[in-house]
């Protein structure tokens, strides 16, 4: 059995909800999404959650440890899952002056900058401890709890809730979007949960808890803390595959709990769990701050003690950014008029979250679209006020969030500043040339939505420097012959940030020139290594610059059908007098692009038409819209996906080989992707005509794996891709054959060696024990028996390892399965079910694997394969106690059995009135039709006979139809009468 670290995650603030967002809106920020793969990721993450909490309770029924706790300050601590060493992980809870400080309050209705930007229409999202009370009379009818649980109202969930959506009821609850749409949930299943509403069009969360170093008295171990865990891992993964979707988390309280025994540096690193992944945007939290009217910061800014430090342990920047979450005044949870003061990141964090939802708003309100999560990011991160140490560092991150700034960014977009979503390719080089200003610095920034990185388990010890960056991006200015580099942490987190060298492991990198002087800039974007996704889209914003005019698109990026046009829109607007004329940029080969107009002098709007794509290869494409005056030019890019619903290629198949026999009745058909498909249906049967089906199904990726075949048969297999512009003609598919052999079951190879069975009982304990194959078989059926003595088995994860002769495959037979129950005696097969997790041993009989054994089927047999048991938990022992693998060998079919009715003949043909039928090799019945050109049944007759015969001379003379059917499928041919 195990401890538990108690991980006590720290309330943070959010609310979201589905009804403010249009349709419309939810499609535009979804366009780009896998749905299929979101769902599947979705289905997986709640699995995991479900297990790690039943392993915890199971722990704490054990141990005595409280499972659900209320907390004096409001909040909530709530068990959830156990560290590898055995301590107990909790989520543990952890505005007007706010908005004023992070000056959100420029944006609302009556602010400086006229824009009138309360949340009206958009909708955010909060995860957090028990119940929001969703009746509060400042929240109207905009929050919902989707998830409500059967605990009482809490003033945690409450008072984040209402930072970031209360109305003005009192008045100094007025959150920071108090006209948005909230939707709340507990956080039980949160990653499940986000995953979900990413598919609803969410843009940005907001969770006020986290991971405290000690929140159950014992320190966590010093490797898991600052490093990148799997919760890291699992919300840049979210992120990734939801690129318009930005969590926004508290940092958390800790600043003054120095319990990490090797940080970092003393009083540093203290950042727990999710708080370390790249593409989510971490709060520290500050005092109140002094403002100007025009918003300009009078005073220093100074951070709460409590706010919890980075930086990570690879030495990212992090926390991001800093809100104000000290003495925050919000919703109170006692009543519907109750109002609260409360402080911590948990305060500051939705005084963000709810801040950045503006932001989307006012970006939508003047381009008809949303920023992706990297711009929304990359912009506060820019626009942040300088706190600290300075450049970014560890303690306040980017500085304090300047929403007025952030949002004039965006109405400048062009003229003083410049936002941006660009794309870079493997090997590509990105170039912009700006005019500095002169008065003002100059600073220019990229951030990316980056792949994520490999998980850290702690076998490196404490403070692993190894990047979690994935694809490396690279930002720098030059002019003239000076180089310009990005900011990045120094090695010693009390020192002030460099900037003499590129950044190798932050996916925020800025370039910041203090006194510039006005001319041109050239700022460069490229990569090191290779893009292991072949591209990396990314964000830039630059300030500090001069231009003569903007453009900036209204129109959303476009997939069209290639006998259509692609129509964007932009809006122009110049500084100055002149004339900018306008042209297209990396127009696909053989496109054309005309402008109406052709040029401006005055603000107005201007139309790009992309036509000719009839003939260009089918795919994704960056183009531009070239404004050129008599002083400068301006580029902006905009996505094109075209599709051609008429022209498509044959869909190349790669395995099984055409004409491969001796396969298993389970196959993994695969085929090589089109840039012309969107889905691709896959089509079996047992006639080369295709005339009967014996599996048609639709998927988005390329390959399928196909089960219940028939032994010794032989089966035909096509792919006909499809998109949204038509599907391919079924005739033109490449069709490629396979023959089932014959299983042999009655293998069966017993371990011998056991001298690494035992399975110790310290943390990250291993055994092994090996099995050698031999006799030149191939897999047809492969099932696992294993006999393990173990006190507790969900401590364990169980792989069968393959030979090395047919690349040392991987099957997880079983993942922390069950709970605290002991031993297992089972056979893993596929078509086995769940275990029953009861008795003794609480895994028995025949129990299917986590990942199918059938992989490995029409694989060679012969070599050493391993069972392998991996327990990274203390306490609890045992030992291998037996391991053999029973195998149903495949060997070629020396007759392939194909539908008889396939070889039928007809004779003669033409006839006079009598009609021969011969099904060679028939054993069952078929039925025999004849019908007339019309389709109209002139005549049934059944048979089991290999010859029948039957008479049309009362027909009249013509052509006429003879299908021929049985279980399997059917076919049609043609007889002619003629009686003369």
């Amino acid at each position: 059995m195990k401890k538990h670290y108690s991980l006590l995650l720290l309330f943070l603030f959010i609310s979201s909800s589905i009804f403010g967002q249009s349709q419309e809106d939810i499609k535009k920020i979804t366009a780009e999404y896998d749905m299929a793969k979101l769902k599947e990721k979705e289905a997986s993450y709640r699995k995991r959650a479900a297990a790690e909490k039943q392993k915890a309770i199971a722990m704490a029924k054990l141990r005595n440890w409280p499972i659900y706790t209320e907390t004096p300050e409001g909040g909530i601590k709530e068990l959830m899952e156990i560290t590898p060493e055995g301590l107990p992980i909790y989520y543990a809870t952890d505005n007007v002056n706010a908005a004023r400080t992070t000056r959100t309050n420029h944006l609302n209705a009556g602010g400086s900058l006229g824009l009138n930007l309360d949340g009206q229409g958009m909708t955010v999202r909060v995860w957090d401890g028990g119940n929001v009370r969703t009746n509060h009379n400042a929240f109207g009818s905009r929050v919902v709890a989707v998830d409500a649980t059967t605990t009482s109202v809490i003033l945690h969930a409450t008072h984040v809730t209402g930072t970031m959506v209360a109305s003005a009821n009192p008045a100094s609850v007025k959150g920071m979007a108090s006209q948005a749409n909230a939707r709340t949930f507990d956080w039980g299943f949160d990653d499940a949960e986000v995953v979900s509403e990413t598919m609803e069009g969410m843009l940005v969360s907001n969770h006020s808890y986290g991971t405290p170093i000690s929140g159950s008295g014992t320190p966590l171990p010093a490797w898991y803390i600052g490093s990148y865990t799997y919760s890291a891992y699992l919300w840049d993964d979210i992120a990734y595959d939801a690129p318009y979707y930005l969590a926004v988390m508290s940092a958390g309280n800790e600043g003054g709990n120095n319990d990490n025994a090797e940080p970092i540096a003393f009083g540093f690193d203290k950042l727990v769990g999710n708080k370390g992944a790249k593409n989510n945007l971490v709060v520290a939290n500050s005092l109140d701050a002094t403002t100007a009217a025009d918003g300009t910061l009078t005073s220093g800014v100074t951070i709460n003690p409590s706010s919890s430090q980075g930086p990570t342990d690879d030495f990212r920047i992090k926390p991001d950014i800093t809100g104000n979450g000290t003495n925050v005044t919000s919703t109170g949870s006692s009543s519907t008029t109750a109002t609260a003061a409360l402080s911590g990141t948990s305060m500051a964090s939705p005084n963000v979250a709810g801040s950045l939802i503006l932001l989307q708003q006012h970006y939508k309100n003047l381009t008809n679209s949303f920023m992706r999560a990297s711009t929304l990011k990359g912009l506060a991160c820019h626009t942040a006020d300088d706190a600290g140490q300075e450049g970014p560092d560890p303690v306040f991150g980017w500085g304090l969030l300047n929403c007025k700034q952030a949002a004039q960014t965006i109405t400048n977009n062009g003229l003083t500043s410049w936002v941006s979503e660009e794309n870079l390719a493997n090997g590509q080089e990105y170039t912009i040339t700006v005019n500095s200003n002169g008065s003002t610095p100059l600073i220019a920034s990229i951030t990316w939505t980056d792949v994520p990185g490999t998980i850290n388990t702690g076998g490196f010890g404490a403070n692993d420097p190894t990047p979690a960056l994935v694809n490396d991006l690279d930002i720098r200015v030059v002019k003239n012959s000076t180089t310009y580099f990005p900011w990045k942490l120094d090695w010693d987190p009390n020192s002030p940030a460099i900037r003499t060298a590129d950044n190798n492991v932050d996916n925020v990198e800025q370039v910041k020139i203090d006194t510039p002087t006005a001319g041109q800039y050239t700022i460069t974007v490229k990569h090191k290594g290779t893009l292991v996704t072949g591209s990396q889209k990314f964000s830039l914003v630059i300030t500090g610059l001069t231009s003569n005019f903007a453009i900036n698109s209204t129109s959303d990026n476009l997939t069209v059908c290639s006998n259509q046009n692609a129509v964007y829109t932009f809006n122009y607007t110049q500084s100055g007098a002149g004339t900018t004329t306008f042209s297209a940029i990396d127009l696909p080969t053989g496109a054309t692009a005309t402008f109406s107009p052709t040029s401006l002098s005055t603000n107005g709007s201007v139309t790009m038409t992309v036509s000719g794509l009839a003939g260009i290869t089918p795919g994704e494409y960056f183009v531009g819209i070239k404004g050129t005056s008599t002083t400068e030019t301006e580029t902006r890019y905009k996505t094109l996906r075209v599709f051609n619903g008429t022209s498509f290629q044959p869909v190349a198949l790669q395995t099984p080989a055409n004409a491969q026999n001796g396969l298993s009745t389970t196959a993994l058909l695969k085929w090589n992707t089109q840039p012309n498909a969107l889905t691709y249906n896959i089509q079996v049967s047992q006639f080369p005509n295709f005339s009967s089906l014996f599996l048609t199904d639709e998927v988005a990726n390329n390959q399928y794996n196909i089960s219940g075949l028939t032994e010794a048969t032989r089966y035909y297999w096509r792919v006909i891709p499809q998109n949204n512009c038509g599907t391919a003609i079924t005739s033109n598919a490449i069709v490629y054959y396979f023959d089932t052999g014959n299983l042999v079951c009655d293998l069966n190879f017993a371990a011998e060696d056991y001298s690494d069975a035992i399975i110790a009982d310290v943390p990250n304990s291993t055994a092994s024990v090996p099995l050698t194959i031999t006799g030149g078989y191939t897999i047809g059926d492969l099932n696992v028996n294993i006999n393990i003595s173990h006190t507790w088995v969900q401590d364990m994860t169980i792989v069968l390892e393959g030979p090395v002769a047919i690349g040392s495959p991987i099957i997880t037979l079983l993942e922390e399965a069950c709970g605290g129950q002991s031993d297992i005696d089972c056979t893993m097969d596929d078509d086995g079910g769940e275990p029953t997790c009861a008795g003794t041993p609480a895994i028995s009989g025949s129990i299917a694997p986590v990942n199918p054994l059938s992989a490995l089927n029409t694989l060679p047999a012969d070599g050493v394969w391993t069972l392998r048991v991996v327990d990274p938990y203390n306490e609890d022992g045992g030992s291998i106690n037996n391991f053999s693998i029973d195998i149903c060998s495949v060997e070629v079919a020396l007759s392939v059995v194909s539908n008889p009715i396939l070889s039928s003949s007809i004779y003669p043909n033409p006839t006079k009135g009598i009609v021969n039928i011969a099904i060679p090799a028939l054993t069952d019945k078929a039925t025999i039709t004849l019908y007339d050109l019309q389709g109209r049944a002139i005549m049934t007759k059944e048979t089991n006979q290999v010859y029948t015969s039957f008479g049309i001379e009362n027909l009249q003379d013509g052509v006429y139809l003879v299908n021929i059917a049985n279980d399997q499928g059917s076919i049609t041919k043609k007889i002619v009468l003629r009686k003369n």
